[in-house]
C-alpha cells in the first residue's frame, strides 16, 4: 500500500507559468491526505514561503508535510524535523567567483526559507539588477556581499545561454567541492545550489525514518535532473509523460502530461487504492499493458 505521496511541483503538478496548483490538484492532494493511512505533499526545489501562492493562502493542509528545496528542509505535519544549511563560506567565496567569471550578469541568489521579503541577489548593485529584469525578475533588492542572516535555498541566476550556463556548471563542481550544482528543469539556465551529497531522495529518507515506512511504501512524481535520485531509488517512481527522457527511462509507471493534472489524477487514484489495500489505477493499468492483459499483483501498489 502507498503510505506517502510526494511530486514534485514545477511542471510535475504545476504547468510551468500556471503559477498556482489547479483546483484539482488541490482537492487530490487533500483527497490523499484524508484517505486512510496516506500522507501526500509536495517534493520540491522551492521553499516552504513559497507554498503559499503556489497552492493558494487557503490550502496550507498541501504542504504541512514534504520535502522542500531539494532535501535540504523536510517538514511532517507542520514540523521541520530536518534542516541543512549550505556552507556559508563557500557561498561567500562563490561570490567573486561568479563576478569575475561572468560580470554582472549571473549572480548567487539566496531565499529566505520563511518570508520571501529577504530574497537578495549577491554580487551586484541595484543598477545591475534592474538591467538584467529577465533573469533577476523575481528579486526587488541586491547586496554586493553576502548578507547575514540563514538563508537555506540558494541558487545561481543568469541570463547566459543554457549551455553557458552548463560550462560553468563544470568549472563549479570542479571548485566547490562543497556543493552539488543542479538544473531544476529541462530548459532553465538557473542553477540550484545543494550541500554535496543532498538531494530530494536525502530528504526522503528522512521523512521515511520519521514515518517509519519503507520505498515499496512511497510514490514519487517528477520530471527533471533534480527528480532523478528519487526516481531512481523509489520502486513506485513516476514520469509524467512530459519528463525529461533520463526521467522517462528511470521510472518504473508512466502518466499523462502535467498540462492535464496527471498527477492529480494518480493521487485520487493512490486515495481510492488506500481504502480498499488494492493497486492504484494508474499503476494496475500499466502492468496490464506490460503482461499482456494480465493484471500484475502488488501488495506494496
Amino acid at each position: 500500500m502507498i503510505r506517502l505521496a510526494l511530486s514534485d511541483l514545477d511542471n510535475t503538478l504545476i504547468p510551468y507559468g500556471q503559477g498556482r496548483a489547479s483546483d484539482a490538484a488541490i482537492a487530490a492532494v487533500r483527497a490523499a491526505n484524508a484517505a486512510p493511512g496516506v500522507l501526500a505533499g509536495p517534493i520540491s526545489g522551492r521553499t516552504i514561503a513559497m507554498m503559499s501562492w503556489m497552492f493558494g493562502p487557503s490550502a496550507a493542509d498541501c504542504f504541512q508535510t514534504g520535502v522542500f528545496v531539494n532535501g535540504q528542509v523536510v517538514r511532517l505535519r507542520g514540523s521541520i524535523v530536518s534542516q541543512k544549511l549550505p556552507s556559508r563560506d563557500g557561498l561567500a567565496r562563490l561570490v567573486p567567483y561568479l563576478r569575475k567569471r561572468d560580470g554582472e550578469r549571473t549572480a548567487l541568489t539566496c531565499y529566505d526559507n520563511n518570508s520571501g521579503d529577504k530574497d537578495v541577489c549577491v554580487g551586484i548593485t541595484d543598477e545591475e539588477l534592474a538591467r538584467h529584469p529577465k533573469a533577476f525578475h523575481a528579486f526587488h533588492r541586491s547586496s554586493v556581499r553576502l548578507p547575514e542572516g540563514t538563508y537555506v535555498k540558494t541558487n545561481i541566476h543568469s541570463d547566459h545561454s543554457r549551455a553557458h550556463m552548463e560550462a560553468l556548471r563544470e568549472e563549479l563542481v570542479r571548485d566547490f567541492p562543497e556543493f552539488d550544482f543542479v538544473f531544476p528543469s529541462p530548459t532553465s539556465s538557473t542553477l540550484d545550489i545543494l550541500p554535496a551529497g543532498v538531494s530530494k531522495m536525502t530528504g526522503l529518507a528522512v521523512l521515511m525514518d520519521q514515518l517509519g515506512i519503507g520505498l515499496d511504501e512511497v510514490c514519487v512524481f517528477g520530471d527533471s535532473e533534480n527528480d532523478l535520485a528519487i526516481i531512481e531509488s523509489v520502486p513506485n517512481s513516476v514520469a509524467v509523460s512530459n519528463a525529461t527522457p533520463q526521467v522517462a527511462a528511470a521510472a518504473r509507471w508512466h502518466i499523462g502530461p502535467v498540462t492535464e493534472d496527471a498527477v492529480a489524477k494518480a493521487l485520487l487514484d493512490i486515495a481510492n487504492a488506500a481504502k480498499t489495500g488494492s493497486l492504484p489505477a494508474f499503476m494496475d493499468e500499466e502492468s496490464k499493458r506490460r503482461s499482456g492483459g494480465v493484471a500484475r499483483a502488488s501488495s506494496a501498489g
